[in-house]
């Protein structure tokens, strides 16, 4: 049987988040956006798994503010057979509690991709359906050398450079609020929600780095990236963007070379670049052009379980 525990209890057993959208700190922060946290285990033995979620109309979610979320365990190898007994107890657990659906959206492969085959594996075999297949995208930056390899994409690097560009990094407030705002205008202009406003990123901030970027061209932002490190090998792309100024000046493609090698000297092995599509809807522009800067694209499984009522 999957039992409630307290914080001190869970972190005991589970010290390392497998990614870092299941902290602590950072569920803390958005915990207000759900009726209450639960903590789950198996009570039986020492536990293996866990899981942190949220409450909020009878719904079972993790995550319930965040990209994905998913499960604590104590090593990648976990045997499946253990796996499936801990959905089978979460999904007695929320039948036994009179939740009305479990929602859980998985983190791409960079993060556990052999935890991640066997989740998959026995989620769809518990009786999940996977719905919205989002298209996710990442950078391998152990392959960059620092060009772009397709032909288009370095052509438009060098246009770039002609443009007498300058790539940076944003530190005074000002810099950052225009930063936003030029990213909002970007999302409104293709039909992009933003979901977190200016203080929800900077109140992040208080939890890991937050580093805001900018392209100037004759000092006027023309595109502009926000980041996170928050985990030890995978920055992750909160929003970037460009307006109208910057696109003739091939703004992005500056933009993205830089920030590679900014993040590749800096120490990490992997950029997420967050998905390319919306409720499972590719968005065909955005996903061809961070292919063809580097991104390689795999899926980001969502599933939701219905609960049967007695």
């Amino acid at each position: 049987m999957l039992v409630e525990t307290d914080l001190s209890t869970y972190r005991r057993h589970f010290p390392v988040d497998s990614n870092p959208f299941i902290s602590e700190r950072f569920i803390e922060l958005n915990r207000n956006k759900v009726d209450r946290i639960i903590r789950l285990v198996d009570e039986c033995g020492e536990p293996v798994i866990g899981l942190v979620a949220g409450i909020k109309d009878g719904i079972l979610k993790s995550p319930f503010s965040a990209p994905f979320g998913g499960f604590h365990f104590r090593k990648e190898n976990v045997y499946i057979s253990e796996i499936d007994r801990f959905l089978q107890l979460l999904s007695d657990y929320a039948t036994s509690r009179f939740f009305n659906r479990i929602e859980i959206i998985i983190p791409p492969d960079i993060y556990h991709q052999t935890f991640n085959a066997k989740i998959v594996n026995s989620l769809i075999r518990q009786g999940y359906k996977f719905n919205f297949p989002e298209i996710t995208n990442w950078i391998d930056l152990e392959r960059f050398d620092g060009v772009f390899t397709q032909k288009n994409s370095r052509e438009y690097f060098r246009q770039a450079q002609r443009n007498n560009l300058v790539f940076s990094m944003a530190h005074n407030e000002l810099d950052k609020g225009e930063i936003y705002n030029l990213i909002c205008e970007n999302r409104s202009k293709f039909g992009r929600p933003v979901y977190m406003t200016l203080d929800n990123i900077i109140s992040t901030g208080e939890i890991w780095p937050v580093e805001f970027f900018k392209v100037e061209s004759e000092k006027n932002i023309i595109a502009a990236a926000i980041f996170y490190r928050n985990h030890s090998e995978i920055c992750y792309a909160v929003y970037w963007g460009d307006n109208d100024e910057g696109r003739p000046l091939r703004a992005m493609d500056f933009l993205l070379l830089n920030l590679f090698t900014f993040y590749k000297e800096a120490g990490f092995r992997y950029m997420d670049l967050g998905i390319s599509t919306e409720n499972g809807i590719p968005n065909e522009g955005l996903l061809r052009f961070k292919e063809s800067h580097e991104a390689l694209s795999s899926i980001r499984y969502r599933f939701t379980l219905e609960i049967k009522k007695s």
